[in-house]
């Protein structure tokens, strides 16, 4: 299967003495949800700053769909749904306002029927819930129609029944491209990812669900 991200030998520190992602080397295949986990403080968000050119490691190489990351030009290829907490109070508009401001004309009305956005055009995005806030950020990342989505803590915040439908949601976008999400929540992860990358974990780098249960249960002598 084709590999459409591929990290080797990733390093990066904030402080020199301090490293915080060493040698990290692994793939993510096309049609792949793939799950990042680890605990505060493990490197997820930065991973994929990095992944996504925000910030440069100081070794290693990133490759997407087959190019590195220092000459990829096609960003339209990848969707971004930062974390919501970071961007809320920036988004000063109304969600109708923001889509037309990202969002090619012809796609927009097919976004807003898709993620049933209608009854929300009007809102300012600040007063939105934070289960309407995801929402509109998923829109946001998929106004260009990209073939690969990175999602950084989806469901931190939401209350139980928004982390339900966000998660549906999320199966229905992963049916035709590829999703790769950081995110601190086990059981979404475990339901959901083919393979998982472990940070900050000593015991595994990138395993099976079943696997990480595995090693989960005997971490904790569970039975």
């Amino acid at each position: 299967m084709e590999k459409v991200l591929e990290v080797k030998n990733l390093s990066f520190n904030y402080k020199k003495e301090e490293p915080l992602i060493e040698e990290l080397s692994f793939d993510v295949k096309r049609g792949e949800f793939f799950g990042i986990l680890g605990p505060n403080g493990a490197g997820k968000s930065t991973l994929l700053k990095i992944l996504l050119g925000f910030i440069r490691p100081q070794r290693g190489e990133v490759r997407l769909f087959g190019q590195r990351l220092e000459s990829f030009k096609d960003f339209r290829r990848i969707g971004y749904v930062p974390q919501r907490f970071s961007v809320e109070r920036a988004f000063t508009g109304t969600v109708g306002e923001l889509l037309r401001a990202v969002a090619p004309k012809e796609r927009v009305g097919w976004i807003i029927a898709f993620l049933h956005l209608e009854n929300l055009l009007e809102r300012p995005f600040i007063m939105l819930s934070g289960g309407e806030q995801q929402k509109v950020l998923l829109a946001m990342a998929l106004t260009t129609n990209p073939d690969m989505l990175f999602l950084d803590e989806p469901m931190t915040g939401l209350d139980i029944h928004a982390q339900e439908h966000i998660e549906n949601l999320l199966k229905e976008i992963a049916k035709d491209r590829t999703v790769v999400v950081v995110s601190h929540d086990l059981g979404f992860v475990l339901r959901n990812a083919s393979r998982i990358l472990c940070l900050g974990m000593p015991f595994c780098r990138v395993v099976s669900p079943e696997d990480f249960e595995g090693l989960i249960r005997e971490l904790y002598r569970l039975h």
